[in-house]
């Protein structure tokens, strides 16, 4: 009985770590030793929850980080508190910027979403060809949402999966935007904006507009989001960025 115990508790920690995902969250106090002591060359993302490209960029990152065990991989959320230090050290003009850093020192940059085989090339790693692991997913729908800010309003953003055997066969992120009465006179000139921004759809609420970002949306379409993910890592990877999720 003891032995068959052991044996349950050895396969539940060992399913654990599969899903376990190994990137480190950054903040001022351990900037210092994670990213400029690190004896490892460090790929470090400035993402906001706000920020579709950041989010369909998740599996990607937990991608370099689960199959490139001699790279650290880190995250900065700009929403987040305790980073003025990590912020004051590096320029932020857009979102997601990818900083590429060896020996304290930042060799390479890359503004906007990038794929797997560009993040290696910036750090003159060669992208190995890794047999995707089965996935086993005991859930097929996830639903995560955080408030936040969206061009200076105050805006829920919902990033919503459904999981097949084998990838993530669906992704949908709507961002419902509120707009104060003072600037009701801007809602539509501020909607116009969005959609010329070619991320999804948008269509005025009764507190503001909705912008909708579907799974055969082209902006997902170019953004050819890493599927490989499992529901457990992708959970875990939306909840360090501050997403509840359900």
């Amino acid at each position: 009985m003891k032995k068959l115990l052991f044996l349950l508790l050895s396969f539940a920690v060992l399913a654990f770590a599969s899903d376990e995902i190994k990137i480190v969250k950054i903040n001022d106090d351990n900037f210092e030793q994670e990213i400029m002591k690190s004896k490892k060359p460090v790929i470090m993302e400035f993402s906001s929850t706000s920020c579709p490209p950041c989010l369909v960029m998740i599996p990607t990152m937990i991608n370099i980080a689960k199959n490139y065990p001699e790279v650290k991989v880190a995250s900065v959320g700009i929403d987040e508190p305790n980073i003025e230090r990590v912020k004051n050290t590096f320029n932020i003009n857009a979102f997601p910027t990818i900083f590429f850093i060896k020996n304290g020192q930042v060799v390479n940059k890359i503004v906007g979403a990038a794929h797997e085989e560009q993040m290696l090339a910036a750090l003159d790693i060669k992208q190995r060809t890794i047999k995707p692991k089965k996935i086993v997913n005991k859930k097929n729908n996830l639903s995560c949402s955080v408030k936040g800010q969206f061009a200076g309003l105050e805006n829920i953003v919902t990033i919503s999966f459904i999981f097949g055997k084998e990838q993530i066969d669906n992704v949908d992120i709507v961002t419902d935007v509120f707009v104060p009465p003072q600037l009701e006179g801007k809602r539509e000139q501020m909607m116009q904006h969005f959609k010329q921004s070619g991320k999804g759809t948008v269509e005025s609420t009764m507190t503001g507009f909705r912008l909708h970002t579907a799974n055969d949306s082209p902006f997902i379409k170019a953004m050819n989001m890493d599927r490989n993910s499992s529901y457990a890592e992708m959970k875990a990877g939306l909840e360090m960025q501050g997403f509840n999720c359900k």
